[in-house]
């Protein structure tokens, strides 16, 4: 029984985690500037990637804080994530998903309101 609870938790916990270096290797689909700081762009994809209106039972989102006060908001399994970087005054997010298909559309605009 423990051994099937630790599985269970350890099965769960892997959708969870954070996107790889090698996740980034193909570079972002696209690659978006805004005048507001990391943590208020980064705080708004999570909240607008939570809708169940808009992405279905697909909308686990998770933020994971970065060096120098960046943000990673990833999806689970980390189909989809968003690299929100500190840069100057403002901040420059750079958004990773498979190329094409109405989940890759839907989020990139809701990306762009959060600018």
């Amino acid at each position: 029984m423990k051994c099937a609870i630790v599985f269970a938790c350890a099965a769960l916990m892997a959708g969870c985690a954070a996107p790889s270096s090698s996740a980034r290797s193909g570079g972002p689909l696209k690659t978006l500037v805004s005048q507001k700081t990391s943590a208020e762009v980064a705080q708004c994809i999570q909240v607008s990637w939570q809708d169940t209106r808009m992405f279905g039972d697909t909308a686990d989102v998770f933020l994971d804080r970065l060096d120098n006060d960046g943000f990673t908001v990833f999806t689970t399994q980390s189909r989809y994530f968003a690299d929100v970087l500190r840069q100057g005054g403002g901040s420059e997010v750079r958004f990773y998903a498979p190329d094409g298909g109405e989940q890759v559309r839907l989020r990139s605009a809701s990306v762009a309101t959060c600018l």
